[in-house]
């Protein structure tokens, strides 16, 4: 017999907690956006380019000294 369990959890945050939570929010969507406009530029330039996850990533450290 097997049984199975379920837990629910409510996040509550306050204050400070609320205020971090956005500004990842934040950092995340304008990573996002980034990479998408980077990807739509070299798309258009050569149609026959293929995206890829490392090659983006490797942009990531470039992108984290440009904004800092």
């Amino acid at each position: 017999m097997q049984i199975r369990k379920a837990f629910r959890y409510k996040l509550m945050p306050k204050g400070e907690h609320i205020r971090k939570m956005k500004q990842f929010c934040g950092y995340a969507r304008f990573i996002f956006n980034r990479a998408l406009a980077y990807q739509k530029a070299q798309y258009e330039s050569d149609n026959t380019v293929k995206f890829s996850y490392t090659r983006l990533a490797n942009l990531l450290p470039e992108w984290k000294h440009e904004f800092e």
